[in-house]
């Protein structure tokens, strides 16, 4: 039974066809600013990265920091 945290950056995107795209990124730093992360998706959208099930990524829809906690209850017994 243990405590663990994980911290994830979430960036969301606009589709050409209107729908959003996701992409999840481990451990962002401590220190990551606003400007910083909207540049990386200025990157991604200028580049054209990705191509989704939606089309191509035409815009910025959202920026999150997700920090989570489980708590685990149970572990079960090693057989």
């Amino acid at each position: 039974m243990a405590v663990t945290t994980n911290k994830v950056i979430r960036l969301t995107f606009t589709t050409v066809a209107g729908k959003t795209f996701s992409i999840t990124l481990p451990n962002p730093r401590a220190d990551l600013t606003k400007a910083e992360a909207e540049a990386v998706m200025d990157t991604v959208i200028s580049r054209n990265i990705f191509t989704t099930t939606g089309g191509d990524l035409v815009g910025k829809r959202d920026i999150r920091v997700v920090d989570t906690s489980t708590n685990d209850l149970f572990d079960p017994p090693q057989v």
